[in-house]
């Protein structure tokens, strides 16, 4: 595979390894939303519609989660070569470790609501 091939194989997978991102964080603060409303109005017609809704969000985050996990495979074994900016030298790890620092913690909080979710639909019995 000559090198132009892989270098659209590796931005094509940098765009997909940063939707999945995307798509997580989004599908989350949605969660988030309908944990915030099921806790403040818990009637019946909501609960049923916030249920279904997070179950196919749950669902949506476990792809993603797979898509992270394969495709940042590929993104870190290709780093070096295809994105590493001379001009910004070691820097860019600093600034690397600092956007997944705040990631990560923004992803474990979403989850953490996220279960909390799942437990209140558990006990729930509207």
């Amino acid at each position: 595979m000559d090198h132009s091939t892989l270098a659209i194989f590796v931005m094509l997978n940098n765009w997909f390894h940063d939707f999945s991102v995307a798509l997580l964080f989004c599908s989350l603060l949605l969660l988030w939303f309908i944990y915030r409303k099921t806790q403040e109005q818990p009637d019946a017609s909501w609960i049923g519609f916030a249920r279904d809704l997070a179950k196919s969000l749950n669902q949506v985050t476990r792809v993603c989660w797979a898509l992270l996990i394969l495709l940042g495979i590929g993104r870190t074994l290709s780093y070096e070569k295809f994105e590493w900016a001379e001009a910004a030298g070691s820097g860019q790890v600093a600034a690397l470790v600092l956007k997944h620092v705040l990631l990560v913690s923004l992803v474990l909080g979403g989850t953490v609501i996220q279960l909390r979710l799942r437990k209140f639909f558990k006990e729930c019995k509207i």
